[in-house]
């Protein structure tokens, strides 16, 4: 049981990463301000989780987890890919910051993404989609993910201590959505006033808040591959 507590415990940088991701958050709470929020907010986290745990999982296989033979983390060119991913995450916090920097002057909200203007008019399936490309698919969240599932695989860990250690991962990568889901859910207009404020809040900082979480898996997708290569 120690060894898959040690497990878990080197995957919740990742989960972390990812449970912060502020447009997810951002995207949750317009589903819940939609009319079809009691159904949109499940399939939403529905979505969220299924991303989350096929990506991991997908991961955790690829480099050899839960098999007798060495996987692909055995090879050199997995510690260049993570060179470069630590590179390109890097480039995008510089990018955020930048973006941050520049919008702030105004003043006012930073502008979203136009695709996020109809997402409180989506169907529940549609917001199952969206979660589902922005946890499985989005370049930082596959990224932290796929390193969370490589991560696994490194401890050799047996299949049901694997599969808990994936459950858990998955479970702490969409706690925010969870909460805001069952939140707003329990507390009728009262969480709907609290989502506004964080709404408000995420859409003026979400930037800032994204340049952080690049440079903070950057730097560590940089050192892990650097550290394999030397």
């Amino acid at each position: 049981m120690s060894g898959t507590g040690d497990a878990v415990g080197q995957l919740l940088p990742y989960a972390a990463g990812v449970a912060v991701s502020p447009l997810p958050l951002i995207a949750v709470i317009l589903v819940l301000f939609s009319s079809r929020a009691r159904t949109g907010g499940p399939a939403f986290l529905a979505g969220s989780l299924i991303g989350v745990s096929v990506v991991a999982t997908g991961s955790f296989l690829l480099a050899g987890g839960g098999t007798a033979g060495p996987g692909w983390e055995s090879a050199d060119w997995t510690h260049w890919v993570r060179v470069g991913l630590g590179l390109l995450l890097l480039f995008a916090a510089v990018r955020h910051w930048q973006r941050h920097r520049r919008h702030s002057r105004t003043g006012g909200e930073h502008p979203m993404p136009r695709w996020m203007s109809g997402v409180d008019r989506w169907s529940p399936l549609k917001a199952a989609l969206l979660a589902l490309v922005m946890y499985g698919l989005d370049p930082k969240n596959l990224a932290l993910c796929a390193k969370a599932g490589q991560e696994l695989a490194e401890h050799d860990p047996t299949w049901p201590a694997a599969l808990l250690a994936l459950a858990v991962f998955t479970a702490l990568a969409c706690l925010p959505v969870l909460v805001i889901v069952l939140g707003y859910l329990a507390g009728g207009d009262r969480a709907a006033r609290a989502l506004a404020h964080c709404r408000a809040w995420l859409s003026r900082h979400h930037l800032l808040v994204m340049a952080a979480l690049l440079l903070v898996f950057g730097a560590l997708l940089l050192s892990h591959g650097l550290r394999g290569l030397l």
